[in-house]
């Protein structure tokens, strides 16, 4: 009799720390493996625990870490069969111990049970059986329990959304306790120790056989309505809760990462080169034909687009975004990357699950990246809710705003002081869908599309591109275009980002997407929709890239146009920029080499005659052209000249690289060319000094350069695409920002 209530009790204790099993391993992708370990470890915690205690006589809690060498083989078995970043299982065991627990709150839900992940549930569970088992042998009945209550507390918390697995954890826990009553020993004398001695309900009853039989009855009866009990709230009370309003916040978002932020190249800065050379392949792609989302980017800082940084491990399962487009269509692709760049997953749509790699999901924009470093040369399966909108007409919708939208519609200092002028005409009146499909529009009919225009999509370059509406404007690339609607509809007081993406490629089945597919479009943010796309890439060529390429078909694969200001709407994914045909590559091939061999010849004539230019005209053309020239010897030195730079930060720069130079004729040649770009008083004898400090402070450049530069100085093909390329001050326009002001002459 004795024996069989020594089983029972272990029997109950074993059951007590596996009944959080169940809810635990609710958090993962696969449940039922990780319920698997949960509960062997909870039975190997227990057995190794209670033939410790029985060696340690006297010396009960010892039987607690005398245990934890068994735990530490579970762990390296687990490392061995599912290991997580390292692979070596020993290493693997370690470094989960150490950061398990971060790993686990950092975490999308329902990650993939890797040992990184796994190893504080498991030491959690035998800690609880260890614990547990020295109570009871002890004598503690009822204290025995609570380290799995205490275990299925903390598991509810990391799955409030797990109703039906936390009822079967409860269930389990009131059937370790009835069991645990029902095996206690009810005539032991009653002690002052932690425990409730039920001896004192028994022995009041009767006495002798009379009160063993009582006895026997009591704890049946007492199984039976706990059995019953369990199962009418493990069934009935999750039915009733399931519709209940209140849910519990989830932790992990309520923890930083510990990892610092990737650090990786801006996605918008590929798409200009990407245009000039639009046939190199990026990746294969099969399944329906649909546009695959890649990277989105909310934050503008003046120079350039930045994509979110805040990468979460997440599981093949991700979660939802707190609004879903109304009408979308489940789609799944097969891709398998070739040359694509950096670590950024192409999905289509609301991506929704990726099998094949390991990914980290942010939860913000939506953006999924290969937690193993670069995707180039690996395959995987995503899945995605792609929107539809077509014939969508956007009456009634409303842009979003208030707390958690400021960062969609902040602009930062330094904006040309034209932009709020030309986003108000650009947009005119209306509802928010009909202005910002006017931005779309006036971009698409304003400007051409011009492969290899050169790269850059900030201020400076927003500068130089944009006309007031009315006017034709020049030629850029999707890049340009996708950052110029973003900024005007914040200007026009529109939550914006730029994304960046791949059209469906030709073909069907099996397709290749290549560089000319690549395609960034901008995107409005609208109550209770979603972020809408809008195109404002131009269909129209440049003259010298007139030729169509093969994507530029009839459907342009549904391009989505924005919405015109009517209410008819061609919705839909971006398309594909055309890029050539195959039947021009013997030409582009062949001509490039001999090109750049009468380039090389034709140089010294240039930068000759170039140079006799800085000498004739105006006084202020002199000074502006000599300017030139110095900018391009800088360059041709190895020295950065950004755009915004003002003159007095690069006469600045000179100093600090040629120290010998009088401060004095710097800040002189700073003055004439300021007053030169903005319309001040300058005479001949300003022009002359300005190009005889040039000419002295170009030879001095070119001797302290290396002898690689001084070689090619004469020959280098850039310096008269950087002499062609018109800066604010050579166009006398006013300056873009308080930095240019401040260097006007008083």
């Amino acid at each position: 009799m004795n024996r069989g209530r020594a089983v029972l009790a272990s029997a109950a204790v074993a059951v007590a720390a596996a009944a959080p099993a169940p809810l635990l391993a609710a958090g993962y992708e696969r449940s039922a493996p990780v319920t698997a370990v949960l509960v062997s470890t909870a039975i190997a915690a227990v057995a190794v625990t209670s033939a410790a205690h029985r060696v340690l006589r006297g010396l009960g809690p010892v039987a607690v870490p005398a245990g934890l060498p068994m735990a530490a083989v579970v762990l390296v078995a687990l490392a061995a069969w599912s290991p997580g970043p390292i692979k070596e299982p020993v290493l693997a065991a370690v470094d989960a111990v150490l950061h398990s627990g971060a790993r686990i709150l950092t975490t999308g839900p329902h990650p993939l049970a890797t040992v990184d992940l796994l190893a504080f549930p498991v030491l959690a569970v035998w800690l609880a059986g260890a614990i547990a088992t020295v109570l009871r042998r002890d004598g503690r009945v009822l204290p025995s329990l609570l380290p799995a209550t205490v275990l299925l507390c903390g598991a509810a918390a990391l799955n409030p959304e797990a109703i039906e697995p936390g009822y079967r954890s409860a269930a389990l826990l009131a059937g370790a306790a009835a069991m645990a009553l029902a095996g206690a020993r009810h005539d032991a004398p009653v002690t002052t120790r932690a425990g409730f001695s039920l001896r004192v309900w028994a022995a009041a009853a009767v006495h002798g056989r009379k009160r063993s039989l009582l006895r026997t009855l009591a704890a049946g009866t007492a199984v039976a309505c706990s059995v019953i009990l369990i199962g009418i709230g493990a069934v009935a009370v999750p039915a009733v809760l399931e519709g209940w309003p209140v849910r519990a916040a989830d932790p992990r978002g309520q923890r930083d990462l510990p990892e610092k932020p990737r650090e990786v190249r801006n996605p918008l800065s590929y798409l200009s080169a990407w245009s000039a050379a639009p046939d190199v392949p990026l990746m294969t792609v099969s399944g329906p034909r649909t546009t695959l989302r890649w990277v989105a980017l909310a934050d503008f800082t003046g120079p350039v687009w930045l994509p979110d940084s805040s990468y979460r491990p997440a599981g093949p399962d991700l979660p939802l975004p707190e609004v879903v487009p109304p009408r979308t269509t489940r789609t799944t692709v097969k891709v398998s990357a070739g040359d694509l760049p950096g670590d950024w997953l192409p999905v289509p749509g609301i991506a929704t699950r990726v099998d094949g790699v390991a990914v980290g999901h942010d939860a913000v924009s939506g953006t999924l990246l290969s937690l193993d470093g670069a995707v180039a040369g690996r395959s995987y399966t995503a899945a995605g809710m792609v929107p539809d909108w077509s014939g969508w007409k956007g009456t009634r919708a409303a842009t979003a705003s208030g707390t958690g939208y400021e960062r969609y519609l902040r602009l930062p200092p330094g904006a040309p002081a034209r932009l709020p002028d030309i986003a108000r005409a650009a947009a005119g009146n209306g509802t928010a869908h009909q202005r910002a499909s006017r931005i779309a529009e006036y971009l698409r009919d304003s400007y051409t599309f011009e492969p290899g225009a050169p790269g850059g999509h900030g201020y400076a370059e927003l500068a130089e591109l944009l006309v007031p509406p009315g006017r034709k404007g020049g030629g850029a690339t999707s890049e340009q275009f996708a950052s110029a609607f973003a900024v005007l509809a914040r200007a026009a007081g529109l939550p914006s980002r730029v994304v960046v993406g791949f059209g469906a490629g030709s073909g069907g089945g099996s397709r290749v997407i290549r560089t000319g597919d690549a395609v960034a479009w901008g995107e409005i943010y609208f109550e209770g929709l979603g972020w809408v796309p809008y195109d404002p890439n131009p269909r129209k060529r440049s003259e010298a890239s007139a030729r169509p390429g093969p994507q530029e078909r009839a459907d342009h694969n549904g391009t989505y146009r924005g919405g015109d200001t009517s209410d008819a709407t061609d919705t839909g994914a971006p398309g594909a920029v055309p890029r050539p045909t195959g039947g021009e590559y013997t030409l582009l091939i062949a001509t490039p080499p001999g090109l750049l061999v009468l380039f090389l010849l034709l140089m010294p004539l240039l930068r000759l005659r170039a140079a006799r230019g800085s000498r004739r005209g105006t006084a202020r053309k002199r000074i502006l052209a000599a300017w030139t020239e110095l900018l391009v010897a800088m360059r041709l030195a190895g020295h950065t000249v950004p755009a915004s730079a003002t003159t007095a930060e690069l006469t600045a720069s000179l100093a600090a690289t040629l120290p010998d130079t009088d401060p004095g004729r710097l800040r002189r040649l700073s003055r004439l060319v300021n007053a030169a770009g903005f319309g001040g008083p300058v005479t001949p004898d300003d022009a002359s000094f300005t190009s005889e400090q040039v000419r002295l402070l170009a030879t001095r450049l070119r001797r302290s350069s290396s002898l690689p530069r001084r070689l090619s100085w004469w020959v280098n093909p850039r310096a008269a695409l950087w002499a062609a390329r018109p800066s604010r001050l050579t166009r006398g326009e006013p300056a873009a920002g308080p930095r240019d002001r401040v260097s006007r002459p008083s």
